[in-house]
């Protein structure tokens, strides 16, 4: 059954400076800490660990920051106890970590600044804490140089400051010490007044000198790790209040990123990224530059006389991770620069005009062993091929299935007969003969053996054994490069073969732009090929939605809807049929009276008025929402018979996650629900079909998500998979008047079928 619900203790109370202009601020701070409702009591520091009990296979985390990580600026009506990233990192984390916000707003790192969080109460109070982790976020208002707070003008304290701030937190016994560079800045934020963003056009170049200081100190120092967080908000949504503050969606993509820094999945305990792996040998001379702000290092392979590029991250993440750019150096290269920032290595070696012939093999594995005979790089590297970039990976992939992470396919191209031999894709006639040459085929030849990437199916299927996934991006509107007899025909394959394949389609796109915009998803497959990141589908945690009058909430935060959810369930302790899920299910009741009614005009009372049954949808709510609602007591007060469950959509429409993602969620549901009411019959909705019209991606996502979750189906352990889809596309695949003109929400007319197609299954077994 369920737990009482946890919650967080504020202690300290705090204060914000929004602009760089005004008299000093005055110290403020706060220590969040996340307990379980059994242990919560107010939390007291004190001058040392002595006041405090330590559990053994707990590990502490101390969030160190300014106005960000207190949690400052946030919108009015939003929760800033919970939804500060602190806060939102300790849900996530889980109970193996203690968090604590040690955020004080307007501290800066340099201490002949104006506001030193060194000098703070907060700073005493982190050190006696002894934090097994410390996560530093400091610098935004170093960067302040106005006549209010000229502390730019102290910069050249950055290193020592930084250096001196990581030494006291490793002698108060942190085993890593993360030194995050600052968040980013929005001068072009809509809203703004003119002197705001004077104020942050002004300050945004500062923070690349705190970002190289802190990078140096990483260097440096043992222990101590830096992560550039300056990218973090961009992709969000209404990310941030004034350009600089987060909101706590934000918020929660910081929390998401330390999520992934600190608990490393398949390695318990602390694991800190590693330094620098080791140079290159002498004799590739290699020349040194940047890239993305990132080390770049140009060199020439002895062997083959090749051209070839390695770009270090600034810290190394667990297993040496690596990227295999096949073509097109530098193009759209903001996965390349996501992971630089998540510890993997960016290689390339020029394989032009070779066309995945024996030629390019040969440069590819000069420069794989190099790599990780010489500096160390995993074995098996993640290969992005883009466009014809796709010949050599998959190339690659086919002649060494025990050396491939995962396969990324940029609209690739898998068959030269279809470019640049224009079966139906574009005719080059240059390309087409360097492919006949770079393969020593005659044209009658070429035309035989011209797919000979897909032709040999044994070697596919040996490749696609060993656990390397296939992931696509595809432009479904390519007539350069088409999916069909490309990418999709590549899928098909790989997925005959026992392979495991991740899709994007982008319904509208040619061959250009390359790219997924926001690259998020595709970030994270990468990163669990190679055991790395987590599923945010599945990361327990509650919601941190604020709304006014929208959704029916009629003001208020997600946990005073809780509050409310929590109470009606407790009223009702014999209630045998819950709905739970997310606007889709709080639809069906309304937040205001959850109580299904018999005689009343609702689709749902007009189907079960008759059975004790309440309606605990949650508008906004996700997997992660619904996971952390269980285990956290939502069904306490209850022992329903039947459990309808319809989630999914959010997954999908709002956060981005892709299909294998939002599956894994939607099982981790039904796999807590049976675990925490063992007596309960699941009914398992899915999510409705998204989008208007067919050829929307939202749509295709949702569709395999409604083909994976059709395994779960299996009444004999009472969870039973509907296919309620025909209630809501007619013959062509459109939406019907049951589903609302946003493509995600039923009608009336469309609870009402659900309501009439769910009856009669409910009845039975509750008859049972």
């Amino acid at each position: 059954m369920g737990h009482g619900l946890a919650r967080l203790t504020p202690t300290l109370a705090g204060t914000l400076l929004v602009a760089c202009v005004g008299a000093r601020p005055v110290e403020s701070s706060a220590a969040v800490e996340v307990t379980p409702p059994e242990e919560a009591q107010p939390a007291s520091l004190g001058d040392g660990p002595q006041d405090e009990a330590r559990p053994a296979d707990v590990l502490r985390v101390a969030c160190l920051g300014d106005s960000i990580t207190f949690g400052s600026a946030f919108p009015e009506g939003a929760d800033r106890v919970n939804g500060c990233y602190p806060a939102q990192l300790g849900a996530m984390l889980g109970p193996s970590y203690e968090v604590r916000n040690f955020g004080v707003g307007g501290a800066t790192l340099l201490r002949m600044a104006d506001s030193p969080f060194v000098e703070t109460k907060a700073w005493r109070e982190a050190l006696a804490w002894q934090p097994d982790i410390a996560v530093v976020m400091l610098g935004t208002n170093d960067s302040c140089d106005g006549p209010g707070r000229p502390n730019w003008e102290h910069k050249d304290g950055l290193l020592a400051d930084a250096t001196a701030m990581a030494g006291e937190l490793l002698e108060a016994g942190a085993g890593r010490v993360l030194l995050c560079g600052p968040t980013g800045m929005d001068p072009g934020l809509p809203g703004l007044g003119e002197a705001r963003r004077e104020d942050l056009n002004s300050r945004a170049p500062h923070r690349g000198e705190v970002r190289l200081a802190l990078q140096e100190v990483a260097r440096d120092l043992p222990l101590v790790e830096y992560h550039d967080l300056g990218h973090v908000l961009e992709a969000v949504r209404g990310g941030t209040t004034d350009g600089v503050h987060p909101t706590p969606f934000g918020a929660e993509a910081i929390a998401l990123r330390l999520t992934d820094l600190i608990d490393p999945t398949t390695a318990p305990g602390i694991e800190p990224f590693t330094g620098r792996l080791a140079d290159l040998p002498k004799q590739l001379a290699p020349a040194r530059s940047t890239h993305l702000g990132f080390e770049r290092e140009d060199f020439t392979l002895p062997g083959s006389d090749a051209d070839a590029i390695l770009v270090r991250p600034h810290g190394v993440a667990r297993g040496a991770p690596w990227l295999w750019r096949m073509r097109f150096w530098g193009h759209e290269p903001e996965l390349e620069r996501q992971l630089l920032e998540r510890g993997f290595h960016l290689a390339y070696v020029d394989v032009a005009g070779l066309f995945g012939a024996h030629g390019a093999i040969a440069r590819m594995q000069e420069l794989h062993g190099v790599l990780t005979s010489e500096l160390g790089l995993a074995h098996r590297p993640v290969l992005l091929g883009m466009s014809r970039g796709g010949l050599p990976a998959v190339a690659w992939a086919l002649r060494h299935p025990g050396l491939v992470a995962a396969v990324v396919g940029d609209n690739p191209v898998a068959d030269l007969r279809s470019w640049p031999g224009g079966k139906t894709g574009e005719r080059s006639n240059a390309d087409w003969e360097a492919a006949l040459v770079a393969h020593d085929w005659s044209e009658e030849q070429a035309q035989r053996q011209g797919g000979f990437l897909l032709s040999d199916l044994s070697a596919l299927g040996e490749a696609a054994a060993f656990d390397a996934p296939l992931l696509l991006v595809l432009g479904m509107a390519d007539e350069v490069v088409p999916p069909a007899e490309n990418g999709l025909l590549l899928r098909d394959v790989w997925l005959d073969a026992g392979g495991d394949v991740e899709l994007w389609t982008k319904p509208t796109a040619g061959h250009h732009p390359h790219g997924l915009h926001p690259p998020a998803p595709l970030v994270r497959a990468v990163q669990r090929a190679v055991g790395l990141g987590h599923n945010p589908a599945l990361l327990a945690r509650p919601s941190v939605e604020y709304r006014g009058h929208l959704a029916g909430w009629g003001g208020g935060t997600w946990h005073g809807q809780l509050e409310k959810i929590v109470a009606a369930a407790k009223s009702q302790p014999n209630t045998e049929l819950v709905f739970f899920g997310d606007s889709i299910t709080q639809g069906l009741t309304g937040s205001a009276d959850r109580l299904v009614r018999e005689g009343g005009e609702r689709a749902i009372d007009q189907a079960f008025g008759a059975i004790p049954a309440l309606g605990l949808g949650l508008s906004g709510d996700r997997t992660e929402h619904l996971l952390w609602r269980i285990e956290h007591g939502a069904l306490a007060h209850v022992d329903p018979r039947v459990v309808v469950l319809q989630i999914g959509a959010n997954n999908i429409n709002a956060a981005g996650h892709s299909a294998a993602e939002a599956t894994a969620g939607i099982e981790a549901v039904v796999a807590s629900l049976r675990e925490h009411e063992p007596q309960a019959e699941v009914l398992v909705c899915g999510p409705f079909p998204l989008g208007v019209e067919p050829t929307e991606e939202r749509r295709r996502v949702a569709a395999e998500v409604h083909e994976r979750i059709a395994a779960l189906h299996d009444p004999a352990n009472a969870v039973h998979v509907l296919d309620l889809w025909p209630l809501f596309l007619d013959e062509d695949g459109r939406a019907t008047a049951n589903l609302a003109s946003d493509g995600i929400h039923a009608t009336e007319a469309g609870r009402r079928a659900w309501m009439g197609a769910l009856e009669p299954l409910v009845r039975e077994l509750l008859e049972d």
